[in-house]
């Protein structure tokens, strides 16, 4: 097996361990009866098991914003932007169920003091952006200006709290069914005054 193959196999298992038991009831010993990879492997490529979390929680927060940019980005109309946003939330909390619930609840110290600088770096090229095309949007009368620190509630917080309660087991029905009302109510929350 080459060694991106075994890399991804050590996440995946170490991902599976700390969903189901939690980060300080996992052991590297139970990732690797998991993962199949030997205790040196870990070591080789993570450090230790802090750095291994962290690595997940990075990668998959990175692939969360990487989507959410693009459907922002993808569309001009802000009405299509928002309804791609929230699109985009719910479909990647039901394609990736374990890192959903793993990101939605990071905290523990340790992972958060081994992710708390490389957040920061991810979040300085991520931020900017979003900023910018809402700044735009809200130029444009197309958005209505809100607080800076409002954005991030009205446009994911009825996502946020639907996906915790479908990762939950609480919502039974696809978040897909959700999608189209969460999107318009999203709309009517952020929709400027020359839409």
């Amino acid at each position: 097996m080459d060694r991106r193959g075994r890399r991804e196999e050590i996440l995946l298992a170490a991902l599976e361990c700390f969903t189901e038991h939690g980060f300080a009831a996992t052991t590297i010993a139970e990732i690797c009866r998991r993962s199949g990879a030997s205790v040196g492997s870990i070591y080789h490529h993570f450090g230790d098991k802090e750095s291994l979390a962290a690595e997940i929680y990075l990668e998959g927060l990175r692939a969360y914003q990487v989507g959410l940019l693009g459907a922002l980005e993808r569309n001009p109309d802000a009405h299509a932007a928002i309804q791609a946003l929230v699109g985009h939330h719910l479909r990647w909390v039901e394609q990736n169920p374990q890192l959903a619930v793993f990101l939605m609840s990071r905290r523990e110290t340790e992972l958060r003091s081994a992710t708390e600088a490389r957040v920061r770096e991810i979040n300085r090229a991520f931020l900017p952006r979003v900023g910018e095309w809402v700044r735009r949007q809200v130029e444009a009368g197309a958005l209505r200006p809100l607080p800076l620190e409002l954005w991030e509630p009205v446009l994911l917080g009825p996502c946020q709290e639907l996906s915790r309660l479908w990762l939950a087991g609480h919502v039974r029905s696809p978040l897909k069914a959700a999608e189209r009302e969460l999107a318009e109510t999203t709309w009517r929350a952020v929709k400027g005054d020359r839409t």
